[in-house]
């Protein structure tokens, strides 16, 4: 996805004069029951495809690795870097404590590196997902296109077919109600692919964010620690500092496992919907 959001649902366009000419000069009295069995065909299959394809990929995934950093992230309290007062804090200076806060940081650096790096899997998943989603989406469109150029050349016949004493006996007719309703649900499918890639790209989007995050407090850490570049002889790192940086990743964090639950609960509204459409699409 080239920007990461989808905010257009689009519609279908005008069937084709040339199209609506081609179908009618092949029209066949005889084949009335499967008229446009073709295009009925290709909108279940690629009905098929577009829901494959919201189904593949699982958000829990990721939601566990956020959990794992905010975890690691919550054990390094900044007030441990200050000594105990009273008679217990006479053999527990700050140096002690700093020496062994930074050899805390240095372990958790290494799992939050694993963790992150592990987020990057699902939004690769998303990026594949909506590019998938994106060419089933034109594919479904041109159906409905399809469709629309059988259901002009069905309604110009029924408009000029001599009434019967019981209509609903028309081959024709029954066909052509058949048609609009796999139209209907081909184009409400439209609708449901942008929805889950909009959940999709959100939820991908604070993934982002939230390894962008990581990154910037390691850093700020790592130099409040007095581990960046030159190392200072006297170190005595501000905890304010440390607490505020912590609790802006940690923010970041909570905002991304909040987008994923939603994300889910969208994608299970879209999976529900198509459930139901797919009964729709049958001949």
């Amino acid at each position: 996805m080239a920007d990461g959001a989808y905010r257009w649902f689009g519609s279908a366009p005008e069937p084709d004069a040339a199209r609506v000419a081609e179908i009618e000069a092949g029209w066949d009295e005889a084949g009335a029951q499967a008229f446009a069995e073709p295009a009925r065909a290709a909108a279940v299959e690629r009905f098929d495809r577009a829901f494959a394809a919201i189904r593949t990929g699982d958000l829990a995934g990721a939601a566990e690795r956020l959990d794992e950093v905010r975890s690691v992230l919550n054990s390094l309290n900044p007030d441990a870097l200050e000594p105990r007062s009273g008679l217990a804090g006479l053999f527990d200076s700050r140096g002690k404590r700093l020496k062994r806060f930074r050899e805390n940081w240095r372990g958790a650096i290494a799992g939050l590196t694993g963790a992150a790096e592990g987020l990057s899997e699902p939004i690769a998943d998303a990026d594949r997902r909506a590019a998938a989603l994106d060419g089933v989406w034109a594919e479904v469109r041109d159906t409905v296109a399809e469709l629309d150029a059988h259901l002009s050349v069905a309604a110009s016949r029924l408009k000029g077919a001599a009434p019967t004493e019981d209509a609903g006996d028309r081959p024709l007719k029954a066909r052509s109600e058949a048609l609009d309703a796999c139209r209907a649900a081909a184009l409400q499918t439209l609708s449901l692919i942008r929805v889950a890639q909009n959940a999709d790209a959100r939820a991908a989007g604070s993934l982002k964010t939230s390894v962008e995050a990581v990154t910037a407090w390691r850093d700020d850490w790592r130099d409040a620690l007095g581990l960046a570049g030159k190392r200072p002889k006297k170190v005595r790192p501000d905890p304010e500092r440390l607490v505020r940086s912590r609790g802006i990743v940690l923010a970041r964090i909570d905002r991304a496992l909040a987008e994923l639950n939603t994300a889910r609960a969208r994608r299970a509204e879209v999976e529900g919907r198509m459930a139901e459409l797919r009964a729709t699409l049958q001949g």
